[in-house]
């Protein structure tokens, strides 16, 4: 079954060499909204992620697969294309997905120039969803590891120095053989637990957040 066709109108001679460039891409969507909010043009991978909204080669309703939340700001971002056509304008936009979810998408708009005046707006995008995801990835270890180290210093850290401060309290008081037996006993236990602990206490959590931001 052969995929979706790209909506073409005729296009300018200003947004041909942007077409021969992006019209097959695999990474990057390619449009053109018209005057009235309609996709004039949309590259093929544009039109094969959101065959479910655009399957024909009918000018179509840029909005129509856009997240409701987002179409005041798509809508702003064309405006001041309009209103300053030499300007390049970017903006994230959510992409319904068919599915009941939505991709995240970034863009920047240019108004489209032609000897006519202005006929639309050209939009070249991208997915950014991974990337988002990781950064809110990267947002969840920084909490984790922030939770972690204050336990560290407060849970654990905290009683066992208030621990070996009794028994060097209680070294220094006059105590029975037997009793200070014990207490040598303690004080070793909880040298051998300081120990222990010291050889899985955690880095602190900026060091280790820029260990992972590295290995990514």
């Amino acid at each position: 079954m052969p995929g979706p066709n790209p909506l073409m109108l005729t296009t300018h001679n200003s947004f041909d060499h942007i077409v021969a460039l992006l019209h097959n891409s695999n990474n990057y969507y390619l449009v053109l909204v018209d005057n009235y909010g309609n996709y004039a043009y949309i590259n093929s991978y544009f039109a094969e992620k959101y065959a479910d909204f655009y399957q024909d080669n009918r000018t179509r309703f840029a909005g129509a697969a856009l997240h409701p939340d987002d179409h005041q700001v798509s809508y702003e971002t064309a405006q001041k294309c309009i209103q300053n056509p030499n300007q390049c304008f970017e903006v994230t936009l959510r992409k319904l997905d068919g599915q009941g979810g939505y991709i995240i998408t970034h863009w920047d708009f240019k108004a489209n120039v032609t000897d006519n005046g202005i006929e639309g707006v050209i939009g070249i995008g991208y997915d950014i969803t991974d990337f988002t995801s990781r950064q809110e990835h990267i947002r969840f270890l920084t909490s984790t590891l922030r939770d972690v180290a204050f336990k560290q210093s407060h849970v654990i850290r905290r009683p066992l120095a208030n621990i070996v401060g009794l028994i060097d309290i209680l070294e220094q008081s006059e105590l029975n053989e037997s009793a200070q037996a014990i207490v040598q006993m303690l004080k070793k236990s909880c040298k051998d637990l300081d120990t222990e602990f010291n050889g899985f206490l955690i880095k602190d959590s900026h060091e280790m957040l820029d260990d992972y931001e590295q290995a990514g």
